[in-house]
């Protein structure tokens, strides 16, 4: 049997605290994750991967979802 997908919980134009924690491991809570985004012809999906416990997992994104990830490339969602 196939897994589920999970689909990102945030919007384009949503603060950058909402999509970090869109992004937090759903293992441990934490927000200590790397991701990568991987960019198709509509839309994208990102790779999660938890640096506390280890947890990857792959969140599918909107097209809208993904522009936004593409434009924090090499820099960290958290508010300062």
């Amino acid at each position: 049997m196939e897994d589920a997908r999970e689909v990102a919980s945030f919007r384009g134009d949503d603060d950058p605290s909402l999509v970090a924690a869109a992004l937090a491991c759903r293992v441990c809570l934490s927000g200590e994750v790397e991701w990568a985004l991987e960019v198709d012809e509509f839309d994208g999906q990102v790779h999660c991967r938890c640096r506390n416990c280890g947890d990857r997992r792959v969140v599918t994104l909107t097209s809208e979802q993904t522009l936004r990830l593409s434009l924090h490339r090499g820099r960290p969602l958290e508010v300062a």
